[in-house]
């Protein structure tokens, strides 16, 4: 279908003078008030008339659904339409055709645009609202399209539309997956009558043997032991063998998802931070705590051959096993000196954590795989969810908090997958075209 739209424009300006500004700010109210919905609504309104003429016709390439196989129309009603755009509110009026054999009516500008049945607004506004509320909070995003966009959005309409969204789902292959790593953070949730009004969120990631980053979930207000659980039941070809866990150390993490991953990873940079709260609360001195700090770093910090595994020799092998076994002797050595000392925390701290300290190393040995010692990567992550759930807002449900968390792991993480899902929804495929062959006065 190819139409010539020929626009009428009346302007009138001061012969006296005008600013360049005023001309430019009152354009552009022209066109985002009235001109660019006006536009489309026009050009919706051509199509529906050629659509709705050729049907009854019996003339039309395309074809409606059929509803009894007979194939003829006849023009019913016509109902008016609103649909929200960032480029404003287009108006339509569209004809209603109906069967003239079984008498069941339809809308075919509906069908021919893809439309949902009670739809009104269109997927390029959602994404753009998904993807603003995820920087800023509901109100100032309402607030920002409004006076940026002059598209009135009330919040509560944008709340709906990200709650109703499927942008934030998030399909894992445990194939790709070969290190997981874990955090979780707190943040004000709404309080009820059984609970007070502290969330938890807990945030999931993958690490492919290449590097790329997986994004593999977040929950809120469930129990590491039913987010390992969802993992392998949801997950495409999950298994536990080959995989290593880096976390913080929290306490029951690494055994709750024990069946998600072989081994667990200690990070390193939490290690001897947390001794040194743990002596803290041992009532030990400020310069003891820095000492021991440095001790501990200095055993853990076993360092892998920058060479492929495949070129790494046997005895070189052998001789970081021996400094494995070494740094976990002087470990139990340094447990007993605590223990001497009555730190009896900061021992009980790192007899606990040497099991899991040396599991990169391991898992190297076994995999050929670099592990990461620390869990910086999410601690990333969580950060910048931290800012959106604490800094920006807070009185979240679960269930809000853990779908803002997915979009914002997803569009950090996956951006592909981001654009991919938003390019399933709006259908860029060339079937329009648009052509300005410039403007002249009359």
């Amino acid at each position: 279908m190819q139409n010539i739209i020929t626009l009428e424009i009346v302007s009138a300006v001061s012969e006296t003078g005008f600013s360049l500004d005023e001309l430019v700010v009152k354009t552009k109210e022209l066109f985002e008030r009235e001109g660019m919905p006006g536009f489309v609504g026009l050009l919706l309104a051509l199509v529906d008339e050629l659509l709705c003429l050729r049907l009854v016709m019996g003339e039309s390439k395309w074809k409606p659904e059929p509803c009894c196989g007979h194939g003829r129309y006849e023009q019913s009603r016509r109902d008016n339409k609103l649909f929200r755009t960032s480029i404003g509110t287009v108006h339509v009026a569209w004809r209603r055709l109906r069967c003239t054999k079984c008498g069941k009516s339809f809308v075919p500008m509906r069908e021919f645009l893809g439309l949902e049945r009670y739809q009104s607004k269109t997927a390029e506004l959602e994404r753009m609202v998904a993807e603003v509320v995820s920087e800023q909070s509901y109100r100032r995003t309402s607030r920002h399209l409004d006076l940026i966009g002059e598209i009135p959005v009330p919040k509560s309409t944008a709340h709906r539309w990200v709650m109703q969204s499927e942008c934030d789902e998030l399909a894992v292959d445990g194939k790709a997956v070969a290190i997981v790593v874990a955090d979780g953070t707190g943040y004000k949730r709404r309080p009820d009558t059984e609970k007070n009004n502290r969330g938890e969120l807990k945030v999931v990631l993958g690490v492919g043997s290449d590097g790329t980053v997986v994004p593999v979930g977040a929950w809120s207000g469930e129990s590491w032991e039913a987010i390992g659980k969802e993992i392998n039941d949801k997950a495409v070809d999950w298994k536990k063998e080959g995989k290593i866990l880096v976390s913080d150390g929290e306490r029951g993490l690494a055994d709750a998802l024990a069946s998600i991953a072989e081994s667990a990873q200690r990070c390193h940079w939490h290690a001897p931070n947390d001794v040194n709260y743990a002596m803290w609360e041992d009532k030990a001195p400020l310069d003891e705590r820095r000492a021991m700090q440095s001790r501990i770093a200095g055993l853990i910090g076993i360092e892998l051959p920058e060479s492929d595994f495949e070129k790494v020799k046997p005895e070189d092998k052998d001789t970081l096993v021996e400094k494995t076994e070494t740094a976990e002797k002087n470990l139990d050595e340094l447990v007993a000196e605590l223990a001497g000392k009555g730190y009896h925390k900061a021992a009980t701290y790192v007899r606990n954590a040497k099991e899991s300290l040396f599991s990169y190393v391991r898992f190297w040995l076994k995999y050929g795989l670099v592990c990461p010692r620390a869990a910086s990567m999410i601690e990333r992550m969580m950060r910048e969810i931290g800012r959106r759930l604490k800094k920006i807002a807070f009185g979240w449900s679960e269930k809000g908090a853990a779908k803002m968390a997915r979009i914002i792991i997803k569009r950090i993480t996956n951006a592909g997958e981001w654009e991919k899902y938003w390019s399933d929804r709006l259908r860029l495929n060339g079937n329009v075209v648009l052509v300005f062959r410039g403007a002249k006065a009359l």
